[in-house]
């Protein structure tokens, strides 16, 4: 029986202009790449690690280092392929004490969903049963900046409807004002934990209430718990969690707490447990966000494949960077998310797009 090969890179992603959100700014990341092969099949993966988690391109590559992936053919399913990761986690943890992290985790899962699909000639969006592959509308994300600046970004990104704006400051009210001197299109806001209390909180979403805001993304640090259910038993607005959601909480005490989830591949470690969390979130009666990181094309089309089962999508990292090494996912004239009808996953390097 044969067995699979890995090889991985770390690639430098450069931002087309610098990003600002409530905790800090990047003009790059360091992303790592995985790639499995087997009978003459590849399949692609992407980490994208994140400080805000305790994640880097080395701790990534240390968990791949010890990684088992020359017994990954024992894995014959999706299902399986998560047991098997979690299992090999674990016993990594246990015999070199290293960080397990939730972004390699997904790289690898996806790399080998990829192959899985590449190996049965279908789109992996197909083989899981989505009914379409034309998925919810996109937003475009605009980070912290001056406010010039970032009215000169909205009307860079005219094409797009949506946009996600990034609060968390003393002058979020300026903010708003400025972009609605330049547009009047629906926003959301992602406020990256930044309001400090349950007053100052409502009353910025009262305010945004006003302004054509669809929804506030995690508007106060993971740690407010009880002050986070009060705001949503008072707030105007439906509230969305990010970082209070990684994907290992009780989903009913989210519920408890917020109207949207928003799942992240980076954050939950697995394609498979996504889509499952997805339909549990939904019996719930929450709605799903499919978001992500500074990502390529790879990781972003396996996230698109989440959104045909999601009622949001935030899927726009790989607008943000200048050298994006692949293609796949697209977003329509309407900014509606469509996954390509090939094999796999659905990316493509670019030197290959096209063959």
């Amino acid at each position: 029986m044969s067995h699979f090969s890995a090889l991985w890179e770390t690639k430098e992603l450069k931002l087309k202009d610098v990003f600002t959100i409530a905790r800090g700014s990047k003009v790059s990341v360091q992303n790592v790449f995985l790639t499995l092969e087997r009978d003459g099949i590849k399949g692609v993966g992407e980490a994208g690690p994140n400080t805000r988690y305790d994640e880097t391109s080395e701790t990534v590559i240390r968990f791949f280092e010890k990684f088992p992936f020359e017994e990954l053919h024992q894995v014959s399913s999706p299902d399986e392929l998560e047991v098997f990761i979690d299992k090999a986690s674990k016993k990594l943890k246990s015999l070199h004490s290293i960080k397990i992290p939730q972004s390699a985790k997904a790289a690898i899962e996806m790399a080998w969903l990829d192959w899985w699909a590449k190996s049965q000639n279908q789109p992996l969006w197909n083989l899981w049963g989505a009914k379409s592959n034309i998925g919810p509308v996109s937003s475009y994300t605009i980070g912290l900046d001056e406010i010039p600046v970032i009215q000169k970004k909205i009307k860079a990104a005219d094409q797009y409807p949506l946009y996600k704006i990034k609060l968390g400051t003393e002058k979020d009210r300026e903010i708003i004002e400025g972009i609605r001197q330049v547009t009047d299109k629906p926003l959301r806001v992602d406020a990256n934990e930044g309001w400090e209390t349950v007053g100052q909180a409502l009353k910025e979403i009262e305010f945004l209430r006003s302004q054509n805001v669809e929804l506030v993304e995690q508007p106060m640090h993971a740690s407010m718990k009880s002050e986070l259910k009060e705001l949503k038993r008072l707030s105007n607005l439906p509230l969305c969690a990010d970082e209070s959601f990684t994907g290992s909480e009780n989903l009913n005490e989210i519920a408890e707490t917020f109207d949207i989830i928003n799942i992240k591949l980076m954050k939950i470690g697995s394609l498979v447990k996504a889509k499952r969390t997805i339909e549990e979130a939904h019996k719930l009666g929450m709605k799903v966000m499919i978001g992500c990181m500074i990502e390529s094309s790879v990781a972003i089309t396996a996230g698109g494949i989440l959104s045909l089962f999601s009622e949001y999508a935030d899927l726009d990292g790989n607008l943000l960077i200048s050298n994006d090494p692949y293609s796949g996912l697209k977003l329509n004239t309407k900014a509606k998310v469509i996954l390509p009808e090939i094999e796999g996953i659905g990316v493509r390097t670019l030197e290959t797009e096209g063959t």
